[in-house]
């Protein structure tokens, strides 16, 4: 986990999300987000699914207008899944005094360019016909209003598009925690830059993400495995474990270019260093390979590999290679 950040933004709900969006499209990348639980696990997903330009404040309808101006934006880039459905909506009115209320809201709707109307009862029976008609007064129409698939499943095909978008601005595609019951991955991994190996303490479900990624690397699937630190108590620290990153420079662009190549390993913490080298036995300072690189070995050659481990005094180092461990 970083230490510092440009700015850092405190909740993952629909506003830190937001927030973060925003910046990036400005140019700012060295951004922090951070949540005490999931992304968008707390009031927002109570909100989650229709999405309207109404409001009684003229500043949250402007702020509503470029919402769903920024989804429909969205949804046009080449490759995005549809997520957007504009199918309208109706507020009615059941007594004379909301009906009032309602025609004077239109006209500081339409005043902002928001293209709303009233109608009536027959009319709003028409485009909703499972509505009772007992004390219908009308209703505003907007048919610019819509609702959001706001999580995608598999048989979604989504996921695909929205990896290709995120290497596209520089950023990488992680398989956070894959192996935790409540929150299994199910997307597959083969769009996947990384995955999450290890998060906190050590437990069963870290050890069957590595298998997973052992697995992949068996079958010639060269993916990354990192680690992450989720906090959700007092006993659960933060910063265990570490993804240490081999960079050109300190800066997201070479840690995230360093990520994508591999050069990492995981450590408990910062005492905890591991120094990983393969060479060709006989061969000249070029042909030796570090964690994320590759090293190729003629046929009846051999190669040494050496692991210096620190500040595990009581750990046991294995090497696997196709025939098995050593």
């Amino acid at each position: 986990m970083k230490d510092q950040a440009r700015v850092v933004i405190i909740g993952g709900g629909i506003a830190g999300c937001s927030i973060a969006y925003h910046l990036a499209r400005k140019g700012w990348t060295d951004v922090l987000l951070v949540d005490k639980g999931e992304l968008t696990s707390g009031s927002t997903w109570h909100a989650a699914g229709m999405v309207t330009h109404f409001h009684t404040s003229p500043t949250i309808m402007r702020m509503r207008a470029y919402s769903i101006r920024l989804y429909r934006s969205l949804q046009s880039e080449p490759g995005s899944p549809e997520h957007w459905h504009e199918v309208g909506s109706l507020r009615v009115a059941s007594s004379r005094d909301q009906w009032l209320f309602l025609r004077r809201q239109v006209g500081t709707a339409r005043a902002l360019g928001l293209d709303v109307d009233t109608i009536s009862p027959a009319e709003a029976l028409r485009l909703f016909p499972l509505m009772s008609p007992d004390d219908l007064h009308g209703a505003m129409y907007l048919p610019g209003d819509g609702w959001i698939d706001w999580r995608h499943t598999p048989r979604s095909g989504a996921f695909a598009g929205l990896a290709a978008a995120v290497r596209e601005r520089g950023g990488l595609v992680v398989a956070a925690h894959p192996s935790v019951p409540s929150s299994a991955w199910m997307f597959g991994y083969r769009h996947v830059d990384a995955i999450e190996v290890w998060n906190g303490v050590w437990n069963a479900d870290d050890e069957v993400s590595l298998r997973i990624w052992h697995a992949l690397l068996r079958r010639g699937r060269r993916t990354v495995a990192v680690g992450g630190s989720d906090s959700h108590a007092a006993h659960q620290p933060v910063g265990r474990p570490h993804t240490v990153v081999y960079a050109e420079a300190v800066s997201t662009p070479a840690i995230v270019a360093g990520l994508r190549q591999g050069r990492a390993y995981l450590a408990a913490s910062t005492g905890t260093t591991v120094d990983l080298t393969a060479r060709l036995d006989g061969s000249g300072p070029d042909r030796v390979a570090g964690p994320g690189q590759a090293l190729a070995v003629p046929a009846g050659a051999s190669a040494t590999v050496r692991v210096r481990v620190s500040g595990a005094p009581y750990g046991r180092v294995t090497v696997i290679t196709a025939p098995g461990p050593y």
